[in-house]
């Protein structure tokens, strides 16, 4: 009864260490909360993708908060590092399986026949290593699962912020479009009139030369911005999983002089921001917890392997001695002459000789002898890869808070160059203008410098959209280096720095 309960409870863990499987849906709903928390966009990756485009049909407006929902939803490159949940899902529950037991069986023959020996383990062989290596596994295989995590929550908003960019590209090339034919138009009446005046022997051909050459250039240049729209369109096509769609259709519109400068928290919250919300310094941190329990990991697996178990074993026995017939009548007949009666000691000269069957069984232990290999090369390795993802981590901490330094001095350029040509540049212009059309007025200048005037005041209007497209392009960067939507100055508090303690090969 003893054996018979140490076998049913031997099965019963056995069971219940196999019955694990990966459920990686709490851990993928995780990443979309980080997701929501970071951008205000709830990624739907529960459902498969888009296969049918969407009903754009040329006159349909593109919002931006549209196009980063539906890049979340169906880029194929996030929906491939999505995987990486499910992997690192799997890699936990195999680390916390036992391994499978190890039965033998062996049989011999007797030289000449008879009974054969039978030798095997009457329980299977059970590894007693696993009892000290899945936990210090399970910790290892944890980190690396919360690291996934948070790795394909950053891939997401390093997605949402490359859309954003974009985005900020199309809505650039889309209004530049408009001012160069704006300018067009202006050179155009400019070539016409000095035509006119050609005509009528008041202008030279160098003087028409001149407006045409502009308007050459000009058309060249609105070529350039065109390509530069379609191939911006089609790069935000493939970042929203729809490469193949037509890019006939238009983003919402932005205006040089009007738009307003969304202002940004200092740079000591930003900086503190991105150290509280970087999901993937966050992830450098789980990184180097795992490459810490791996060095314990690596320490037991260093020592003596154990195997536990029942032997059992049925020695030889000689052949069988059991009378044949003609034994049995020889039998029948010594008794027969030597008138023995059925109280009397038979005689049997032909009967098999008495023999006793033994079985053996007892515990089996299997030690590995560590003399030679103590797993000390492992640990040395395991030690020099924690050190070396320390100094990745803090290095990746450092150039964190130097980008967004950087992203922030660009962006306030950006925003003071736009401030400047709204306040200063663009009203001298129009001023001028203004004086321009009163002296036309009066015969005191020709009209050839009041399209000059014009043009220019176009031409500055083109610059400071520039400008302005550089400031949502590094708006965009910037709450990418922070790693999400800006910090509300309640939410922003300065993390305690973590401390981490280098091991060195002599601990034990």
């Amino acid at each position: 009864m003893t054996a018979e309960r140490f076998v049913l409870m031997g099965l019963g863990c056995a069971v219940l260490f196999g019955c694990k499987s990966p459920q990686h849906a709490a851990r993928i709903e995780e990443a979309v909360d980080l997701v929501e928390q970071r951008i205000g966009d709830r990624p739907n990756w529960s459902a498969p993708w888009d296969e049918l485009p969407p009903p754009w049909d040329g006159q349909s407006v593109l919002t931006a908060d549209e196009a980063v929902v539906l890049a979340l939803r169906n880029n194929r490159e996030l929906r491939a590092d999505l995987e990486m949940i499910g992997k690192a899902s799997a890699d936990l529950v195999q680390a916390g399986l036992l391994r499978n037991p190890v039965i033998s069986f062996m049989a011999m023959f007797p030289d000449g026949g008879g009974r054969s020996m039978l030798r095997s383990n009457a329980f299977p062989l059970l590894p007693l290593q696993d009892l000290w290596l899945i936990p210090a596994r399970e910790k290892v295989a944890t980190a690396q699962l919360q690291q996934a995590v948070l790795r394909v929550a950053d891939r997401a908003v390093e997605t949402a912020a490359a859309v954003q960019r974009v985005f900020a590209g199309i809505q650039f090339t889309q209004r530049a479009i408009e001012l160069i034919k704006e300018n067009k138009a202006v050179v155009d009446q400019s070539m016409q009139l000095v035509q006119i005046r050609q005509t009528a022997g008041k202008a030279t051909q160098v003087q028409v030369n001149v407006p045409r050459i502009r308007m050459l250039r000009l058309q060249s240049e609105l070529m350039a911005m065109e390509a530069e729209q379609r191939n911006l369109k089609r790069e935000l096509l493939m970042q929203m999983g729809f490469a193949a769609v037509t890019d006939a259709w238009s983003v919402e519109p932005i205006h040089e002089l009007s738009d307003a400068l969304e202002p940004t928290p200092s740079e000591d919250e930003l900086i503190s921001a991105a150290q509280m919300q970087r999901l993937d310094l966050q992830a450098a941190q789980w990184d180097l917890s795992a490459s810490l329990e791996r060095i314990e990991l690596m320490r037991r697996e260093g020592w003596p392997e154990m195997a536990l178990g029942l032997s059992f074993e049925r020695p030889a026995a000689p052949p069988s001695q059991n009378p044949s017939l003609a034994g049995q009548a020889g039998n029948a007949a010594a008794q027969s002459i030597t008138g023995t009666g059925p109280d009397s000691p038979s005689v049997m000269p032909f009967s098999p000789k008495p023999r006793e069957v033994k079985y053996l069984t007892g515990p089996m232990i299997e030690m590995e002898l560590p003399i030679f290999d103590r797993n000390q090369a492992q640990i040395a390795k395991a030690i020099h890869e924690y050190n070396e993802t320390l100094a990745r981590y803090e290095a990746r901490a450092q150039e964190i808070v130097w980008r967004v330094r950087e992203t922030r001095v660009t962006y306030d350029q950006a925003c003071e160059q736009v401030r400047f040509f709204r306040e200063a540049i663009i009203p001298e212009v129009e001023r001028n203008l203004i004086l321009v059309q009163q002296s036309y007025r009066s015969g005191q200048e020709d009209f050839t410098i009041f399209l000059q005037v014009q043009e220019d005041l176009i031409m500055n209007r083109l610059r400071a959209l520039e400008f302005l497209r550089d400031v949502n392009v590094n708006l965009a960067e910037l709450e990418r280096q922070v790693g999400g939507r800006f910090p509300t100055p309640e939410s922003t508090s300065t993390p305690n720095a973590d401390s981490h303690s280098s091991p060195n090969e002599d601990q034990p």
